[in-house]
């Protein structure tokens, strides 16, 4: 398994900050892998002018296309200037996490790089880029939160062998591979997080155990926790990790994930996603949106092997390019 392409989605050309485009080229540089900026541009007073305004829209799209491409290249530059081997590519979209996906869809990277709008959802602001991505991005997706560099970063693998949230049974391998891909890449540690269902709460589920007699109740109670730390084990044995990197805690992993990543000051969560419908988003193993926003730092999001976006690859804010764009943009 190897990551050989890596799309960096920037928010703005003249948002970004240098720290968090050094942080972005250090994961390409580690990975050995080509770097794709890509900035999804789109301006509905433009699209839509009104009566008043010229019959045409096209012209001034195209200005803020390159306008948005001449501010890519000079990032690009700037990492070429270190050796990195990068291209540029704008796109008129919208909604842009749609526009994201498509280009994702287009180009098929490895892994994706985005940042997080948990400080914008916090402050009571409409972003929902995040979650979107986690739940229609095919691709492994990295939510940045922090602009800081890896130092030897400490990666936290959320695994859920039992399969209690209905995730398929491929999937933890899959997740584990990528965290221990990335973990390898920047000289880190890897370490295996399972939130177990609570005895209380699996007893419930099961009406055969719901009337075992007292004695009995406790026998199973046993063979249960035995079971499923032997199904955790199973797992991580087959990717050589070792018992003392796992930690098994009985609750909710929307609540005992970020508590234990931030108490071990984790740089990166690595999570399973599994969209379930359009109305319930994307669960990671309770809600999307509140262990990330519990957690203090980047996320990485794996999807099943075989995972099919239901983003469609044809937008419907679909423009031509004109001649100079043709000749100069990666359209």
């Amino acid at each position: 398994m190897s990551w050989k392409t890596i799309m960096f989605a920037v928010p703005s050309p003249i948002d970004i900050g240098l720290i968090e485009a050094d942080k972005v080229a250090g994961i390409a540089a580690v990975l050995d892998a080509q770097l794709q900026l890509f900035h999804c541009v789109f301006d509905a007073s433009v699209a839509h002018p009104g009566k008043l305004a010229p019959a045409s829209a096209e012209e001034p799209i195209h200005q803020l296309v390159l306008n948005a491409q001449h501010g890519l290249e000079r990032i690009a530059e700037r990492l070429r200037a270190r050796g990195l081997q990068v291209d540029t590519s704008v796109r008129w979209d919208d909604p842009a996490h749609e526009g994201i996906v498509r280009q994702v869809l287009r180009h098929k990277p490895s892994l994706l790089i985005a940042r997080s709008h948990h400080q914008e959802r916090a402050a009571g602001l409409p972003a929902h880029t995040d979650w979107k991505l986690i739940e229609t991005c095919p691709c492994p997706l990295l939510l940045l939160k922090s602009p800081s560099p890896y130092a030897k970063p400490l990666v936290i693998a959320a695994v859920d062998p039992t399969h209690a949230h209905d995730k398929p049974a491929e999937l933890d391998g899959h997740l584990l591979d990528s965290a221990a891909l990335l973990t390898a890449a920047l000289s880190g540690s890897l370490e295996v997080f399972h939130a177990r269902i609570p005895w209380e709460e699996a007893i419930h589920l099961d009406p055969e155990l719901r009337d075992l007699p007292e004695y009995r109740d406790e026998e199973i109670h046993r063979t249960y926790l035995a079971q499923m730390e032997a199904q955790v084990l199973k797992l991580t044995e087959r990717h050589n990790i070792a018992r003392a990197k796992v930690k098994i805690e009985d609750g909710r992993a929307a609540e005992l994930l970020p508590r234990f990543a931030n108490g071990r000051n984790a740089d990166i969560v690595a999570m399973g996603a599994v969209s379930r419908s359009r109305l319930r988003h994307a669960l990671l193993g309770d809600t999307a949106e509140r262990t990330l926003d519990a957690l203090r730092c980047d996320a990485l999001i794996v999807k099943p092997p075989g995972f099919r976006s239901p983003v469609r690859r044809q937008s419907t804010h679909h423009v031509v390019a004109g001649p100079e764009l043709r000749t100069r943009l990666r359209w």
